[in-house]
């Protein structure tokens, strides 16, 4: 399981099992949020085992469409409504966010789970998956007072700093060639170099939502500085990577917090 990636089960058990293991069964299985509903996909069988992978339900909303629909200025919740709201057939699932940010979208030809990546993407945050109940929230996981330290269970630990696709100063560019009034986005973190880049953004506005030219002109450059203003929020410190190995005694689930002690490292 992964953030806003993969969450799937792989098993291997004896031929006993071959007439129910069958593609597009679902098994339930244990994991550290409880029992999670997995449909399997792909199954291997030889002469000796059954090897299979089986897709956290929540993939199912891949068989659901999306045929176009425009999402304006809606918090996260309201954007997860609606888009639940207008797949082909009936959604089976329950969704929600606690993001209180307004951000805009719009949605055509897409699966229902494109459109959760998308509002992970535009609206930030987490994809909580717990069965048929999906969330999109700004924060996840807990704080159980797990620590690695060296020298106690940390066996090993190395860092990786990507700086790859670090901007300090975005000249961002909308639609048609489209630009900011100020030109620039500039992040309060500056270092000793300049990091200065172009971007293109995509921008899903229809003109036919707004009244006047000028109200569709405003909406166009409001949303690419909203775009640009999150890029370079999340782009504005190097990507930091730490692996470990270590002891753990508790430790839950995916975003949980665990506190890494190294003084070797200085971390």
């Amino acid at each position: 399981k992964e953030d806003n990636g993969s969450f799937y089960l792989l098993l291997e058990t004896p031929l006993e099992y071959i007439d129910d293991l069958t593609a597009n069964r679902i098994l339930v299985a244990n994991t550290p949020q409880g029992e999670q509903a997995f449909r399997i996909t792909n199954v291997e069988k030889t002469r000796k085992k059954i090897t299979l992978k089986a897709l956290h339900i929540s993939y199912d909303a891949n068989n659901y469409v999306i045929r176009d629909t425009n999402v304006v200025t809606k918090t996260g919740n309201q954007a997860m409504q609606q888009l639940n709201n207008a797949t082909d057939n009936v959604s089976p699932f329950t969704v929600s966010s606690n993001i209180a940010d307004t951000h805009s979208y719009r949605c055509v030809r897409k699966s229902l789970y494109e459109a959760w990546q998308m509002v992970v993407e535009r609206w930030g945050g987490h994809l909580v998956r717990n069965n048929f109940t999906i969330s999109v929230n700004s924060t996840i996981g807990t704080d159980n007072g797990v620590t690695v330290r060296y020298g106690k269970n940390l066996k090993d630990i190395s860092v990786n700093y990507v700086w790859d696709d670090v901007v300090t100063k975005l000249l961002p560019v909308g639609k048609d060639g489209l630009l900011l009034p100020e030109i620039y986005v500039t992040s309060t973190i500056q270092y000793d170099i300049p990091y200065s880049k172009s971007i293109n953004f995509e921008q899903d506005i229809d003109p036919e939502d707004y009244e006047t030219e000028a109200e569709y002109e405003q909406a166009l450059v409001d949303d690419l500085r909203s775009q640009a203003t999150a890029y370079v929020n999340a782009n504005s410190i190097p990507k930091v990577s730490y692996t470990l190995k270590a002891n753990l005694e508790r430790i839950s689930d995916v975003g949980d917090t665990i506190e890494v002690i190294d003084e070797k490292l200085g971390i």
